[in-house]
């Protein structure tokens, strides 16, 4: 069997991800196994189409092709996705209709599975065969238990193509609705005293849906809104997954170009966050997941912290589980509010009017009184992973998370809570008597809503 490794990992050989590659290959030599190295290589792919030519002859040879890429931000690293952005583009999907297909990743599970999700997405739209998926953690490799699932994985993988198995697609094509939006007169109301408005758009939109959107919005606030457009930043390169920055949150790039200052200055400055952008095949831009990917010199920090966030988007975006859920995981585990969301997906032009209005008073309130939407388990769970990571076996290569989290009280183990350890003990202890328990099994639902009903009763 012919097998096309697509590695999008920046590092190339040195990717984590492709030695769980390697290692399928090791225990199946029986396979030839040809590795592209597409995200190391994507600056030559982009500009040079004979080297881009032979990457598409190589795979129009394969029997399987695998995805194997680590989790950047939620996703695949902006090399791999502007890759996947040429072959659409250029009309190359046809080149992978029917091919077997495999994914394969490797990060700390935090939300690999929305990664996972793009690629079967991606797999779906090229009419491929995808006969399955492998999400490990960047060290299963190193333990026995990891070792043998792997194992699993490849000879359940191979037996099936084998057989001539039949996979089903797990999403439908997307149904974009191509209506033109036109905006009616915005009222310039809104004011947002002593607050930063910032809009971030990947590039200009001027003439379509988005545009005019962007601009309605930008209307409505009567303050200024600083516009800044990602592509017209001087901007040196992707996030090359070196995690030098873990030491001192200073990247690799400092003082070669315009993002590490826009994101200590502009960025960190603004009250009131509006990004836009349009879909690009199943989530926004890759200039944009570069934007979300260079943002990683900060690692582990809550960096939007506080921050009231909105968001412009033309496409059909509820069609999307994973850029959603992405969205939610970049923004919520850091403590920033998502305050409203709009879409041109409806065919009616009030109806998005009333939208961005509705959103940009939301925008300007919220600032004033600083609500922050508690967390819901995406942000909690993401911030535990972050600590116990931190915490333990990356303390060493991220130095500058651990202080903060020292520093800002993010260590907060359960074990810490010494009140509640003395309680819960206290009442082990008294319901070993199984009278004792069976009086506080009656008593639970009372007592655990005695004290809320306290504080509802002290309103005045």
């Amino acid at each position: 069997m012919n097998i096309t490794v697509l590695n999008g990992s920046p590092k190339g050989k040195q990717s984590v991800t492709l030695q769980s590659v390697n290692y399928i290959s090791k225990h199946h030599p029986e396979h030839i196994v040809e590795t592209l190295h597409i995200g190391q290589n994507i600056k030559t792919l982009m500009e040079d189409e004979t080297a881009f030519q032979e990457t598409l002859d190589t795979i129009a040879q394969s029997d399987l092709v695998i995805w194997a890429t680590p989790v950047y931000v939620c996703l695949v690293p902006a090399q791999y996705k502007r890759f996947i952005e040429k072959i659409f583009e250029e009309g190359h999907a046809d080149l992978f209709k029917g091919k077997y297909a495999a994914i394969v990743t490797t990060s700390i599970n935090f939300f690999d599975n929305c990664a996972v999700d793009y690629l079967r997405a991606i797999c779906d739209d090229l009419e491929m065969n995808l006969a399955g998926s492998h999400a490990a953690d960047s060290y299963d490799l190193l333990n026995k238990e990891g070792q043998t699932r792997l194992q699993l994985f490849a000879s359940q993988l191979f037996k099936d193509i084998e057989r001539g198995s039949t996979f089903g697609g797990r999403v439908y094509p997307l149904d974009y609705s191509w209506h033109v939006y036109t905006a009616g007169e915005a009222t310039a109301c809104v004011k947002a005293p002593d607050k930063k408005i910032l809009l971030l758009q990947d590039t200009h939109y001027e003439g379509t849906n988005l545009g005019r959107m962007v601009d309605r919005c930008r209307k409505n606030f009567d303050q200024k809104v600083e516009t800044v457009t990602l592509s017209e930043l001087n901007i040196k390169g992707d996030c090359l997954g070196c995690i030098q920055c873990g030491f001192d949150h200073q990247c690799i790039y400092d003082g070669q170009d315009d993002f590490i200052p826009f994101s200590k200055t502009t960025l960190a400055e603004a009250d009131i966050i509006i990004l836009a952008g349009e879909v690009k095949d199943r989530w926004l831009s890759s200039t944009w997941k570069q934007f979300f990917d260079r943002s990683f010199f900060q690692n582990h920090i809550p960096a939007l912290k506080g921050k009231q966030l909105g968001l412009l988007i033309s496409g059909p975006l509820t069609q999307m589980t994973a850029l959603k859920a992405t969205l939610d995981a970049m923004t919520e585990w850091q403590g920033a509010h998502v305050v409203d969301t709009v879409t041109d997906e409806v065919e009616e032009s009030t109806f998005i009017d009333a939208r961005i209005d509705t959103m940009v008073r939301r925008l300007a309130d919220c600032a004033q009184s600083g609500y922050i939407r508690p967390a819901t388990f995406v942000g909690v769970a993401g911030r535990k992973i972050f600590r116990d990571d931190v915490w333990g076996r990356h303390r060493f290569v991220f130095q500058a998370d651990h202080a903060h989290y020292e520093d800002n009280g993010l260590y907060d183990f359960p074990h810490d809570d010494a009140f509640s350890l003395k309680i819960s003990q206290d009442m082990i202890h008294l319901t070993q008597d199984p009278e004792m328990r069976q009086t506080v099994r009656k008593m639970l639902k009372k007592e655990m809503v005695k004290p809320h009903i306290k504080v509802v009763e002290s309103v005045e």
